[in-house]
């Protein structure tokens, strides 16, 4: 494993402590998922341009485009959606990985949400563009290492 990789992973593992103890201090339930919603809020916009057909995330019931870059040797994720949870969902999961090499991606799950109780507040079928995420994440990672 190369330093930048391990500095990765630490960095990764740092990202999802910190977003556990921040969604630990509040209640279970919705407070939680509206500090999802914020990050959907807060993540930066994509360009209408790159919001095509074949940039949509499949098993997605809403409209999630998502786009895989690559900067200054990590991948970056650029998405928008037409829903806020679905927003929310993707900001937290696509801002964990960002700037982050290929080999650490892969290394590290994004399990933070069954940790915090995420997962039981959303829909089965929003559990399931979860994992089309993760899908796409680690597809986009596989083929930048």
């Amino acid at each position: 494993m190369s330093l930048d990789t391990a500095a990765d992973i630490e960095e990764i593992q740092t990202r999802k402590a910190t977003l556990i103890r921040r969604l630990s201090m509040l209640p279970p339930g919705d407070e939680r998922l509206l500090y999802v919603l914020q990050l959907g809020r807060k993540y930066p916009p994509m360009d209408d341009a790159l919001k095509s057909p074949d940039r949509l995330l499949p098993g997605c019931i809403s409209q999630l485009w998502i786009e895989a870059g690559r900067d200054q040797g990590g991948l970056v994720f650029q998405m928008d959606a037409d829903a806020a949870i679905s927003k929310g969902i993707a900001a937290s999961v696509c801002g964990f990985y960002n700037g982050m090499c290929p080999a650490a991606i892969l290394a590290v799950e994004p399990d933070f949400f069954d940790e915090t109780g995420l997962t039981a507040l959303i829909s089965p079928n929003r559990s399931n563009a979860l994992s089309s995420l993760r899908k796409y994440i680690v597809a986009a990672a596989s083929a930048e290492s």
